[in-house]
């Protein structure tokens, strides 16, 4: 993705700000004035180690921040796991092993204060911390740091559980591949839900070969309760909120032509905001989409496509970003590949994941009261919601809406139930409604569920209007669209069609842009970190690949762009869809092989491939992408193994057979 010279520029120098007078087991950050160097011309995929620059930068910066974060130590017994008075037992004094097969131990580190964990081939163990109590409400931060040892194709996790008096409530997982590694940070995340009053620790065990044995050093744990606030001074915008719409297609808006009325408040926010038209996903699935969102990197520079592996830590997130400029963050959101296995958690002050096929309004039962709780915070808030993912199964009132009217009836095409988790021209088993054996039927469960989901960011944007809306920047996009039968792909995404890549992506702020545009210039999720620190006062960073829009949300021209990127594959065989203006749309590999071609302008279906002399154009971009694909550089893609929760999860969203 091409830039011309001069889009990203220094740092805007942050304002002079008092320091905040220190309480009790509070942390004070003031600001000073970071410089941050400048990224090449034309640098839309940032070599590796400008993306560690601006992390260190970032670190650095964080440091000076004017947000108060204050901790509260919560006290785990035996947190180091070196108390034992009967060692012959293997398990240390406060501590349960619940075992269904092999054997779990614990004996003392070689490092002084740490502790040593061996099994035995076949094991399948828990070893469980007493349950202490948390407050309600307080995000919890779990953290040691472990070291590994050779072992075999096992799978060890760190959970932390959150109960209430009425039993379970919450579980966030923080999942090691065992081998021989240096000590490294884990750290888990969590907010105690409502009614939560108590949590505690396990280390899981879970072998995958019967052969395999292991150790894993561990640090002591600590517990403790966060709580942040930034109440002075005020930077440029009070709030900036993020909504993310899970498998949303653009072409199922009614603003964008769409014959059902699905989407009356996304259509005012089009109205009174800015609606960027070619707004194109970097991959059509979630976590890598969404990666790229919350990092302005392309999934290549993270060094994934697919939804397995996790964010390095070399790129600082929107939440460590928003963080430093001052914003309270926060996150509500719905999806496994969401959770602190994945590492999109990281810098929130708050983090709230909850399980697939949770209801947006439970997010908004959660987020507007925590927007009320810190209204004279600046607040950085990132929701996730989950409804139009399949399966398609929409609260009462929305389930048939949209039965029997006009598209209802013009629509006889009948489906079967397949067994193929996606691609497939049958409907993926995770998705199939029994004795529903018509198109129609998911095609309007899939409208009904975008309407509620449609109703709820109604709801938000009603509290918005309520509240300081003069103050508050509101961003809305999809991870990815959806296939409707489109191309002999039933009900998924994972494609390079633009039913999975073009979503929609609408910015609202009331006197913060230049309301009622729609614009066509192209754009990308790795513009969005950029405008939004662009807006909270942090300036333009170096070392993303995209660029901030708020140029073209005042009002001002487009830059100049020759293509956006989207990509899918495996690492060895990655496939990339171009862009291009003009309507141009290229499908190519990493070599500059024109793979398809087509005028999505006049064939917005893409039935149609380009041939002739209407394929140069097409060849030739193919032949520049792959120039500068071989003058940026890529993380490497780490194989990642899966236990039996990832194969569970990710199989109950279609990810895998």
């Amino acid at each position: 993705m091409p830039l011309p010279a001069n889009t990203i520029g220094k740092l805007a120098p942050a304002a002079s700000r008092n320091p905040r007078r220190e309480g009790p087991r509070s942390t004070v950050l003031t600001a000073g004035t970071p410089v941050f160097a400048l990224a090449p011309p034309h640098a839309a995929e940032p070599p590796r180690y400008l993306a560690s620059v601006l992390f260190l930068f970032a670190a650095a910066a964080l440091a000076q921040s004017p947000l108060r974060v204050s901790t509260l130590p919560i006290p785990l017994g035996n947190a180091g796991l070196t108390v034992d008075a009967a060692p012959a037992d293997g398990v240390p004094d406060g501590w349960t092993v619940a075992a269904q097969s092999g054997n779990l131990r614990v004996v003392p580190g070689k490092e002084a204060s740490t502790a040593a964990l061996s099994w035995t081939a076949g094991t399948k163990a828990s070893l469980c911390s007493a349950p202490v109590a948390v407050p309600e409400g307080a995000t919890l931060r779990l953290h040691s740091r472990v070291k590994g040892a050779a072992a075999l194709e096992d799978v060890t996790a760190v959970h932390l559980h959150i109960a209430g008096p009425k039993g379970e409530l919450h579980t966030a997982r923080r999942r090691m591949d065992i081998g021989a590694f240096p000590w490294e940070n884990l750290d888990i995340l969590s907010t105690v839900p409502p009614s939560g009053n108590q949590a505690w620790l396990c280390v899981e065990v879970q072998m995958q070969r019967a052969e395999a044995a292991g150790q894993l050093s561990l640090a002591p744990f600590t517990l403790e309760a966060l709580s942040a606030e930034s109440r002075e001074p005020k930077l440029p915008i009070r709030r900036v909120i993020l909504v993310s719409i899970e498998a949303f297609r653009r072409d199922h808006v009614t603003a964008y032509g769409y014959p059902r009325n699905t989407t009356p408040n996304l259509d005012a926010l089009i109205a009174e905001g800015v609606s960027f038209d070619q707004h194109y996903v970097p991959a059509p699935y979630t976590h890598p989409s969404l990666a790229s969102l919350i990092t302005g990197q392309l999934p290549v520079t993270l060094g994934f496509v697919d939804n397995i592996p996790s964010i390095g830590k070399s790129f600082p997130t929107a939440a460590d970003l928003m963080s430093q400029a001052g914003y309270v963050t926060a996150a509500f959101n719905v999806q496994y590949v969401l959770s602190n296995r994945y590492g999109l958690n990281r810098g929130f002050h708050y983090y709230r994941n909850h399980p697939n096929d949770t209801p947006a309004n439970v997010l908004n039962d959660e987020l507007l009261p925590f927007l009320t709780a810190h209204a004279a915070d600046n607040v950085f808030a990132w929701v996730h919601y989950f409804d139009p993912h399949g399966p398609y199964r929409p609260p009462l009132r929305f389930r048939t809406l949209f039965d029997d009217d006009a598209l209802w009836s013009a629509d006889p095409m009948r489906v079967e139930r397949g067994e193929a988790a996606e691609g497939a021209p049958t409907v993926p088993k995770y998705i199939f409604d029994a004795n529903q054996n018509e198109r129609r039927h998911y095609v309007a469960a899939y409208d009904g569920d975008i309407a509620f989901t449609d109703a709820e960011l109604g709801r938000l944007v009603a509290y918005l209007r309520a509240s300081n809306q003069d103050d508050t920047l509101l961003v809305v996009t999809a991870d990815h669209g959806e296939s409707m039968t489109d191309h002999g792909r039933y009900f998924c995404h994972g494609s390079l069609y633009d039913h999975d890549l073009h979503v929609p992506f609408v910015v609202w702020g009331p006197g913060l842009v230049a309301g009622g545009q729609r614009t066509d210039a192209l754009t990308s999720h790795v513009d969005v970190l950029p405008t939004l620190l662009d807006y909270g006062g942090a300036g333009q960073l170096p070392g993303f690949a995209g660029i901030s829009l708020r140029p073209m949300l005042e009002g001002k021209p487009a830059p100049a762009r020759e293509w956006v990127s989207s990509v899918v594959g495996r690492a060895e065989n990655l496939r990339y869809a171009l862009h291009a203006p003009g309507g141009l749309k290229v499908l190519t590999d990493p070599y500059g092989s024109l793979l398809q071609a087509f005028d999505v302008h006049a064939d917005p279906a893409e039935l149609i491939e380009l041939t002739g002399k209407d394929r140069a154009p097409a060849k030739a971009l193919a032949k520049r992408f792959a120039a500068w694909r071989r003058s940026t550089s890529t993380t490497k893609v780490k194989p990642q193994t899966l236990d039996k929760e990832d194969e569970e999860r990710l199989r109950a969203l279609g990810y895998i057979e």
